[in-house]
């Protein structure tokens, strides 16, 4: 149920989580040379090439799981750009998924601007969830009326509010709590987790069943046709 634990990307370690395919997987490492370019794209009477040996501080890691290369500068990515959450829970609308790593592309440049994506992952999930998507604070009233969970409640909330304060700066600035951004992350796919899938999984195992033990559960509980 996406409980693996999560190692991110770190200066000169064996084995992390690869920030292009996402998999714990082991890194080959080595320095980085500067080649001549002979003639390529860059080569005209305005450029000179060069060739040097890079100080140790430029490096380059390999997965081995799918081959791509990690370019890094005194021991911190500069390429690919850097994704420090886990990825979104798979059971989300296709299009939440799309805002959540939309989100996570820019939490570094901006933490405000993630808010608002997340914010907007909050709607889309409303909606999802059965409700209306248009007035957050509204379906959150809806859900708690159908019995939702406190502890889901608060973390809807808590999503709410600060994605909020990042399209309407107020109490809480954004810019300078990126953790509280960061745990925001978590907080979708807690509720995700809590409210899709852990009940998804329940119906699995309740449809494995013998039908004769779902047709006497359902004999009792009255639903059966008449």
């Amino acid at each position: 149920m996406g409980k693996e634990k999560y190692y991110p990307p770190k200066h000169a370690t064996g084995q992390f989580h690869c920030p292009h395919c996402n998999v714990y997987a082991k890194q080959f490492w080595a320095h980085i040379r500067a080649r001549r370019i002979w003639g390529g794209t860059f080569m005209d009477s305005y450029v000179t090439d060069f060739s040097e040996d890079l100080d140790k501080k430029w490096n380059i890691s390999k997965c081995e799981h799918c081959g791509d290369k990690i370019i890094w500068l005194d021991e911190n990515i500069i390429y690919p750009k850097l994704i420090i959450v886990k990825n979104p829970n798979e059971d989300l609308d296709e299009g939440i998924k799309a805002n959540y790593m939309e989100a996570a592309k820019i939490f570094n440049d901006s933490p405000r601007a993630a808010a608002a994506l997340l914010r907007l992952a909050l709607q889309k999930l409303c909606k999802q969830l059965g409700e209306k998507g248009k007035d957050i604070n509204e379906d959150i009233k809806n859900l708690v009326k159908k019995g939702l969970n406190p502890q889901i409640q608060k973390s809807l909330d808590i999503l709410r509010i600060n994605g909020n304060n990042a399209v309407h700066p107020g109490e809480i600035n954004l810019e300078e709590n990126q953790e509280k951004v960061l745990k925001l992350f978590s907080l979708l796919n807690f509720i995700a987790e809590k409210m899709i899938t852990e009940l998804k999984e329940i119906d699995n195992f309740y449809n494995d069943l013998p039908k004769n033990s779902r047709e006497s559960i359902d004999k009792r509980d009255g639903n059966t046709e008449s």
